[in-house]
């Protein structure tokens, strides 16, 4: 069995309000550059058409997470939250109704109301059933280290939950600074890897991923650049304020990274999914990808890449189904 630990989805009720706001200009300017994206394929939005993409793997499985943008992006603190319950909700009934098909889902939080994003996490894990939740590289350009998101992280901790990290950037965010946004999609293929690389350090380096040892932090796209970059972000830098962090740490820099747990999400490059598991190990390397996100063939093409590696039969059931079966207690 496959299941794919990163599935997203646009469910109906949500799909109704989120193109209501981008019709009245309520989506943020932020995120500019992700509308075109709620109907690229039809598999996000209708299940008909998700059930013809998934159906020649019978075996497959997924877990949900809902698409971009950021709940927070559609209008204030007050609307995100009232927006979250609602969908997580819509989700949480997904997987009630099609328990063949779907094995869970990850919660949608409010985080412009950090505390209102906490009580959701804890609302939404035990009524709901939620394996945990999705939160963003940054919020509203705030990294997830800044001192406002720690009720989110003590509630997750508390919990034992998982935190899915989805990147979020968009064009205005130029790759130049001579420049006012970015060209050739590069904001997207290049700067959403480097959001998440630089969220994991920054959650690495404040000691946030020490202090709260019980949330399993699940990092998008393969770990992004870190386990490429694993040598630079454990050189020592001449940086005395980074450095007098490191030394309050309780283990090295590089043994915190290894701590997160990823996914396969590659959209064909087995090299990168194998970098992946030779730094993280097969132990916190599951099955994801993206779906339906990159194609058609992304499914096929994400098993190809895992069953490319090499692994031992034992660490490929690992990464395809028993990581995941084991971190979220699944039937």
């Amino acid at each position: 069995m496959q299941i794919d630990a990163f599935a997203h989805i646009i469910p109906s009720g949500y799909l109704e309000r989120l193109e209501r706001a981008v019709a009245d200009g309520r989506l943020s300017a932020r995120v500019e550059g992700y509308a075109p994206w709620i109907r690229e394929d039809p598999a996000l939005v209708d299940l008909d058409a998700r059930w013809r993409v998934i159906d020649p793997f019978p075996d497959y499985r997924q877990v949900l997470t809902l698409a971009v943008p950021p709940i927070e992006e559609m209008g204030d603190a007050a609307t995100s939250a009232s927006l979250a319950s609602m969908v997580n909700e819509e989700l949480a009934g997904l997987v009630a109704r099609h328990p063949q098909r779907f094995v869970g889902f990850a919660a949608a939080l409010p985080m412009a109301n950090p505390d209102a994003a906490a009580a959701e996490l804890t609302r939404s894990s035990r009524e709901l059933g939620a394996l945990g939740a999705q939160v963003h590289t940054n919020v509203f350009g705030r990294p997830l280290d800044d001192p406002a998101f720690a009720p989110v992280l003590a509630a997750a901790d508390q919990l034992g939950a998982t935190l899915w990290i989805h990147p979020t950037r968009s064009p205005m965010w130029a790759d130049y600074p001579v420049e006012d946004r970015s060209k050739y999609g590069i904001w997207w293929s290049l700067g959403w890897p480097y959001e998440t690389s630089v969220c994991m350090a920054r959650l690495v380096y404040s000691g946030a991923v020490g202090r709260y040892p019980r949330v399993r932090f699940l990092a998008h796209h393969a770990g992004a650049m870190v386990p490429h970059f694993s040598g630079r972000l454990a050189s020592p830098m001449e940086d005395p304020a980074r450095d007098e962090v490191i030394a309050q740490l309780t283990d090295t820099p590089i043994a915190f990274f290894r701590r997160f747990y990823t996914d396969t999400a590659m959209f064909g490059a087995p090299h990168a999914v194998r970098c992946a598991l030779d730094f993280f190990g097969p132990d916190h390397v599951l099955f994801g990808t993206d779906m339906p996100l990159g194609g058609p063939k992304v499914v096929a093409d994400t098993i190809a890449d895992v069953e490319a590696t090499g692994l031992e039969p034992e660490d490929l059931d690992k990464v395809f189904s028993q990581n995941a079966r084991r971190i979220w207690r699944l039937r």
